[in-house]
């Protein structure tokens, strides 16, 4: 199945999703992140790396519940692989050794949210769309890496306001909180995502993955050492539905 397109515009990769209506989270959908971006880590000739939809609407709506729903049904080795593709694919993107840009074509809701925040910057057309995370009322609590990395990245009460609302927030308002860097036309969001990676791509080397790996040293601790013990308490309470 073609969940994605790789496109290389110069020293920049743009990886373009397009999985289903809403580029909803399944585990192949996961693990085929996560292995591109392996390949492109290790591209000695990709500078930086894009990260967009092809939908109109998404960028992405998460977690597919149903999916995960099923994999729990099937047995909890199967729920278990789910979780823990949930959380190499945050390791992975939050360590990620090179310029990582998300260009949100459109709502980043849930885990689509959590996963654009685990990006160095975050462009979103100015338009349409909308970020949320409506954990709070659907009854799915954060691990606490995702928590570290919404700390890390804004300002506390804006990170709270997220948290514990369940809020929408235009483009314009996650600017404002933080959440977002720049607010583009959705004509010029993926060209202005290459020029910013390209511009930090030009640093791109052992000085910048050390620097990047120290900014998000705690947020990569926290996942790697606290999250564990987490999603196998998260993963008997599934098992119990």
């Amino acid at each position: 199945m073609d969940f994605m397109q790789i496109d290389k515009l110069g020293s920049v990769a743009v990886m373009t999703w397009n999985y289903g209506p809403q580029n909803q989270f399944d585990t192949p959908f996961m693990h085929a992140i996560v292995e591109k971006l392996d390949e492109l880590e290790k591209d000695d000739s990709v500078k930086g790396v894009v990260i967009t939809a092809a939908q109109e609407k998404y960028f992405s709506t998460g977690l597919n519940i149903e999916y995960m729903i099923g994999q729990s049904q099937k047995g909890i080795e199967h729920a278990r692989a789910f979780l823990e593709a949930v959380s190499a694919l945050l390791i992975k993107t939050v360590g990620f050794a090179k310029p990582l840009v998300m260009a949100l074509n459109g709502h980043a809701v849930a885990a689509g949210c959590i996963f654009a925040a685990a990006g160095d910057y975050r462009l979103m057309r100015e338009d349409k769309g909308f970020v949320r995370l409506p954990e709070v009322e659907i009854n799915i609590p954060f691990w606490p890496g995702m928590t570290a990395l919404f700390k890390d990245m804004m300002p506390p009460q804006y990170s709270r306001d997220m948290f514990l609302t369940g809020s929408r927030f235009t483009p314009e308002q996650a600017k404002n909180m933080g959440y977002v860097d720049e607010t583009v036309p959705m004509d010029k969001l993926v060209s202005r995502a290459v020029e910013l990676a390209e511009q930090l791509g030009r640093n791109t080397g052992p000085t910048y993955t050390i620097i990047k790996r120290d900014l998000r040293d705690n947020v990569l601790r926290i996942m790697r050492e606290t999250d564990p013990p987490t999603i196998e308490q998260f993963l008997k309470n599934m098992m119990k539905q």
